[in-house]
């Protein structure tokens, strides 16, 4: 028997796969029984039965082994799970899209962003965003700079918020809108944060949280370090995380060097200090749309993006 090429096994797919079989499938993995996945569904457990035996023979092969305690995924199964969710994932979005638009809504746009353009843009933005544009759904995530570039090559975000890529595919533009810097933190009532300047020979003998291991701050604090003249003591924990970095700062005499966006919330309300240190250059945080988005100045894209820009924090 020869192979079945993916061409085929997705027409197969379109053919014959139905979403209630996505469904089911999430539901069996998740609740570990078919019979309760059956009344989650409102199947009765032969029709669930059926209804993923025909799955398994679109695909060729079993998605679940049944033992003592009920179902458990198999190999494929477990496989296949992220991306059952993920296209369940893209039919909410529809259902959202058309009730938006039924209900009033002009658009629906999805937004992906990093950190500091959540923290230090879309707090402030979105307030003034949704009074004035109430007829404009946002859809909002928060991403890792690693994962721009495969947002738009899929096309799965209308507009990214994030510095400018060093590569962007046909189509695409960059505008940038907010300045940002390189800062080096503390927790409000640190010893360092009633200096002004903060020597460096200080600055060395601090232990410093160590920046994400992948992104842009592990060469700026190489570069700051070299500065200073040596390799600093490090907490050996690394973190995207604005949460878990005022955690742990809040909580100790560390020190960190970070995108002031990122911290600025923090640093508004009083909770995290920024120390009067030589500045380090970031560049500034921007927005990734396609060129044509600006071609239609009355669309919900083209709307979302003068908001934005409009209110941009200072």
């Amino acid at each position: 028997m020869h192979p079945v090429l993916p061409a085929q096994l997705f027409s197969r797919l379109v053919g014959r796969a139905r979403i209630k079989h996505l469904q089911l499938v999430v539901d069996i993995a998740e609740l570990k029984s078919l019979q309760k996945a059956a009344s989650a569904l409102g199947l009765s457990q032969p029709a669930a039965t059926q209804a993923l035996a025909e799955f398994e023979s679109v695909l060729g092969a079993p998605l679940f082994e049944r033992h003592a305690r009920g179902m458990r995924p198999s190999a494929l199964g477990m496989a296949l799970l992220p991306l059952v969710r993920n296209a369940l994932r893209q039919m909410q979005a529809c259902a959202l899209t058309v009730v938006a638009l039924q209900g009033g809504t002009r658009g629906l746009v999805r937004i992906a962003a990093i950190g500091a353009a959540v923290a230090g843009w879309l707090t402030s933005a979105l307030p003034p965003f949704g009074a004035v544009y109430p007829d404009i759904a946002l859809d909002i995530q928060e991403v890792s700079a690693d994962d721009i570039l495969g947002l738009i090559e899929r096309d799965s975000t209308d507009l990214l918020l994030c510095r400018e890529p060093a590569s962007l595919p046909g189509g695409h533009v960059f505008m940038p809108v907010l300045e940002d810097r390189f800062v080096v933190v503390a927790r409000a009532d640190h010893p360092l944060a009633a200096l002004d300047p903060v020597p460096d020979r200080l600055l060395a003998t601090h232990i410093w949280l160590t920046p994400p291991l992948t992104g842009i701050a592990p060469h700026e604090f190489a570069e700051l370090f070299a500065r200073l003249g040596g390799t600093p003591s490090t907490c050996q924990m690394s973190t995207r995380s604005v949460l878990l970095s005022h955690a742990l700062l809040t909580h100790s005499d560390m020190l960190a060097l970070t995108p002031f966006n990122l911290i600025r919330p923090f640093v508004n309300e009083g909770r995290i200090a920024v120390l009067r240190t030589a500045a380090v250059s970031l560049a500034p945080l921007g927005i990734v749309a396609r060129a044509d988005a600006m071609l239609q100045p009355a669309s919900a894209v083209a709307r979302t993006i003068q908001g934005l820009r409009q209110w941009v924090p200072t």
